[in-house]
């Protein structure tokens, strides 16, 4: 018995094509699958003008939803997967084991042009063959000899080898196309999220002129956060938050977008409460973000404002104007200035406070004094009863200090208002010393009493 011999083709076979075949029809239908689902981004996301031009190959079929290089390469699939049910398992070797172990081998000849043969079944020693059409081709099948006799080849014919070559090498062009789609999708779709989020995080923030530049580097592939922080260098985001450059000079921390607005808001908020609109302003608001001045803190300014200074007695604002050379205007900004010291403008407006009490009785006190008793704590009800009691008891003092002078330490509104306010012994002394020499000199003829001048002083502050 002659020796078989196997040659192979230098193609691949179709076991082989078949399993690629299979393995890029699962590619194809995960990115189908892919594609349907960034299929809205596609049709939704509008391409600025000077975005780049989509690739046509990109564009879908309304009817089919695929591309047009899809519909190509899935039609050149179908016609391999055509010609290859036709062919078969035929084999591309000389000879190869059948029924049974058996070895078969197609009959010789009697093989039509564009047929091919194929084993049925197994009778007794040989095998049953048959002819079946080769679908698409005209190539006719060459076959060897029968039996288990020598034989020769089996060749497939040349064209269903090379087409299904040819789908398999569409098929991953399409599939890196299919793989480029999806990228484009998720790209334009990062870009849609973050055109929506900091558009409208910066129309908050008032810089909706920033909104083509946000477009500008969402499309060309920046992320939301490289956005921000390229906005947070341009110069109208500087002069938006312009208050943080002023705070940097000062060594304060730089605020977030999101505190630097709340604090706006609080700001503004207590300063219509009061009805202050002339003070709610950019350039007021700034101010007090740059000085780190704390929401209780202007509540107070504001309140000392407007009850204390703007709705105060006239003989108040005078004496304040008086006392600090403040005019008329600036009276109310003055107190809401945040580079005073609000412990300073406080003390101020309680001296002025006490000043206008003691003007009220006709007693001039001096600006030390006034701060002096400030700092005490001296209220303008305290300053009013105090200098009402020392109007009372100074003149007849400051009477008997000027007839006895020479034998007598002097009595005059500086040791009232340490008698007064501060309770001082030796000033009561003093005041005391006078009375008793008036009573002694006159014996009473004087009109006053023993004690008559004593009393003037009780129930004082």
């Amino acid at each position: 018995m002659a020796k078989k011999k196997k040659s192979s083709t230098k193609s691949l076979t179709q076991k082989e094509l078949k399993a690629m075949l299979a393995n890029q029809e699962a590619e194809l239908a995960a990115t189908e699958k892919r594609l349907a689902q960034t299929e809205e981004a596609y049709t939704s996301f509008t391409t600025p003008s000077d975005a780049e031009v989509i690739d046509p190959d990109l564009v879908r079929n309304k009817v089919t939803g695929l591309s047009p290089a899809q519909l190509e390469a899935r039609q050149a699939l179908l016609e391999a997967q055509k010609g290859m049910s036709a062919v078969g398992l035929t084999s591309t070797f000389t000879t190869s084991k059948g029924f049974a172990g058996q070895i078969e081998t197609p009959p010789e000849t009697g093989l039509k042009p564009g047929y091919e043969w194929y084993a049925v079944k197994q009778i007794g020693g040989g095998v049953e063959w048959k002819q079946r059409r080769i679908s698409g081709f005209t190539t006719p099948v060459v076959s060897g000899g029968s039996g288990g006799s020598s034989g020769g080849t089996t060749a497939e014919p040349e064209k269903n080898s090379s087409d299904l070559l040819a789908a398999f090498l569409a098929s991953q062009e399409q599939a890196k196309i299919d793989a480029a789609a999806a990228a484009e999708a998720a790209k334009r779709e990062r870009a849609e999220n973050a055109i929506t989020v900091l558009t409208d995080r910066f129309t908050r923030y008032g810089l909706a002129s920033l909104v083509p530049r946000i477009k500008q580097l969402a499309i060309s592939g920046a992320s939301e956060s490289t956005i921000t922080l390229q906005l947070q260098e341009s110069e109208e985001y500087k002069t938006r938050f312009k208050a943080n450059q002023d705070r940097i000079k000062k060594g304060l921390r730089v605020l977030d977008p999101g505190d630097y607005l709340n604090l706006e808001d609080d700001y503004r908020q207590i300063l219509r409460a009061y009805g202050l609109k002339a003070f709610d302003t950019d350039a007021y608001v700034q101010q007090f973000i740059a000085n780190d001045i704390a929401t209780t803190e202007l509540s107070n300014r504001v309140v000392t404002a407007v009850q204390r200074v703007q709705n105060a007695d006239p003989a108040i604002l005078t004496t304040l104007r008086s006392f600090y050379g403040i005019s008329d205007n600036d009276l109310v900004a003055y107190v809401l200035d945040p580079n005073q010291q609000f412990q300073k403008i406080e003390r101020q407006v309680a001296a002025a406070e006490i000043g206008a009490a003691a003007g009220l009785q006709g007693i001039s006190t001096g600006v030390s004094v006034a701060e002096q008793l400030a700092a005490q704590g001296v209220t303008k009800a305290q300053a009013q009863k105090g200098y009402a009691t020392i109007a009372d008891i100074l003149p007849t003092a400051d009477k008997l200090s000027g007839i006895y002078q020479k034998a007598l330490p002097s009595y005059g509104l500086a040791e009232a208002e340490q008698e007064v306010f501060n309770t001082l012994a030796s000033a009561q002394r003093k005041r005391r010393a006078l009375a008793e020499r008036e009573i002694a000199e006159f014996s009473g003829a004087s009109g006053l009493s023993k004690s008559a001048l004593s009393k003037q002083i009780g129930g004082t502050y």
